[in-house]
């Protein structure tokens, strides 16, 4: 609705941009102030994060550059400043380098890896809602048509161009439904992982896995009104490569269950016999 922030002359800060900053100071804001919570060092949760927050920077627009080697042979600067950094295949490999990155340092800074990541999952959550609201502004992954009353109209070229929104057609706000569920979620999150903090009753990625259970869920249900629902490949003819995704998620969660609760973590009273 508002893919443009400021432009002078041919040069554009992008909505989406600002957003996308916004969305990392509030993600490792909320993880450090969580990690107080938990016990973690909050200096080593914050390098953490910020490593995170590059990583995925760095690996989103590598992503960019292999898709487009042949541009970037040609014009190396054109392709490293254009073009969206929030397509799928961008996404995915600069979240999964900044998970392997992030992981490793946690490891090789002696930080308890599962009770980090506990803490992680509501500031990732957080972080996604305000990059579902920067998805909305900038037109992408924009919703499947719709005769609904609240059904969003693009009107920007710059969007069609930049992100390939439809123009003057009706469509779910479908960036929107995902940013309520992920505040909702973020929400939620916070209030169980106080609740596994002080009462230790609770699993020790417990938090992670509800995380990766709703989030799956969420993704799910929002597929069939995302706009290349349609035109999406089936994978065995049953679901999108969205919903299997979707269904990993869930699946992983459900592993995290598995983890040895809290209150087998903590020390036993020796048992003395007369």
């Amino acid at each position: 609705m508002y893919p443009r922030f400021l432009q002078f002359g041919a040069f554009v800060i992008s909505t989406y941009g600002v957003l996308a900053v916004v969305a990392a100071l509030c993600g490792i804001a909320l993880w450090t102030s969580l990690a107080r919570r938990t016990n973690l060092d909050s200096a080593k949760i914050q390098t953490a994060g910020l490593l995170a927050v590059m990583c995925i920077v760095m690996g989103a627009r590598l992503a960019v550059v292999i898709d487009n080697w042949q541009g970037f042979l040609q014009a190396p600067l054109l392709i490293l400043m254009a073009g969206t950094l929030s397509t799928g295949s961008a996404v995915i490999f600069g979240v999964l380098l900044a998970a392997i990155v992030a992981i490793a340092y946690l490891l090789l800074a002696r930080v308890p890896v599962l009770r980090a990541l506990d803490a992680a999952a509501p500031a990732v959550v957080l972080a996604l809602a305000i990059l579902d609201i920067a998805d909305f502004a900038a037109g992408s992954h924009y919703g499947a048509p719709t005769a609904v009353p609240w059904g969003v109209i693009y009107s920007s070229r710059f969007a069609a161009r930049t992100a390939g929104v439809p123009l003057g057609i009706p469509l779910h706000p479908v960036q929107l439904y995902a940013a309520v569920g992920h505040f909702v979620l973020a929400a939620v999150l916070v209030t169980m992982l106080r609740h596994v903090v002080l009462n230790k009753d609770g699993r020790s990625a417990e938090v992670l896995g509800i995380a990766l259970f709703a989030d799956g869920v969420l993704r799910f249900l929002l597929a069939p009104l995302s706009g290349d629902y349609a035109d999406a490949s089936v994978l065995f003819h049953i679901v999108t490569p969205a919903q299997a995704i979707a269904m990993l998620m869930v699946v992983l969660g459900g592993v995290c269950w598995l983890t040895p609760p809290w209150s087998s973590r903590r020390s036993q009273p020796a048992v003395h016999h007369a």
